[in-house]
């Protein structure tokens, strides 16, 4: 739809996620090596906000994303909870999110810089502008062409380094060569 309508794609990041979850019940921890108290050393900790590493932070995180998008007017689109879309006179704004990335897609620049402003005033964010790069997806658009195209190229290079086969030589299908196949009885 991005693509067939001319809609705009852009990217955002959510600087230390995590960190923005609000608690609904008490968790204690201990006292974190090199800031123990030597007056109280045996005592520990009450978390007043998620940290990472706590089994709560993701779903304490998206509570309060998803609280925060609603109060934005963008509803959230069941069954897809990363999913948030608002229309409302003419204008559409869809946030796609996972974990601490994500997507914007609007009819109009205007409507991107909107929602933009309004998450920079909930949250500490990184605007990336045009979406180029997401969860090891690459996106290329021709906005005149009214094309997008996703790619793993640049994964699938990663994925050969790590495992030793960056030099490998590709082909095109992953079989034998002169391999024939015969239908079994």
């Amino acid at each position: 739809m991005t693509a067939a309508n001319g809609w705009e794609l852009h990217q955002m990041d959510v600087k230390m996620a995590f960190l923005n979850g609000d608690l609904d019940e008490e968790v204690y921890m201990e006292q974190p090596d090199g800031y123990v108290d030597p007056t109280y050393p045996d005592k520990v900790c009450r978390l007043l906000q998620a940290l990472y590493g706590l089994k709560q932070a993701p779903k304490m995180w998206y509570a309060k994303h998803d609280d925060f998008l609603k109060s934005q007017g963008l509803d959230n689109i069941d069954p897809d909870a990363c999913l948030h879309l608002l229309m409302d006179d003419g204008a559409i704004i869809i946030s796609l999110v996972f974990v601490d990335d994500l997507l914007l897609v609007a009819l109009s620049l205007a409507a991107i810089y909107k929602i933009k402003d309004a998450l920079h005033k909930g949250f500490e964010m990184e605007d990336l502008g045009e979406a180029k790069l997401i969860l090891g997806l690459q996106i290329r658009r021709d906005k005149a062409l009214g094309t997008l195209k996703l790619t793993l190229g640049k994964y699938s290079a990663q994925v050969l380094e790590r495992f030793g086969m960056a030099e490998c030589n590709p082909i095109g299908t992953p079989l034998e060569v002169g391999l024939q196949l015969v239908k079994a009885d």
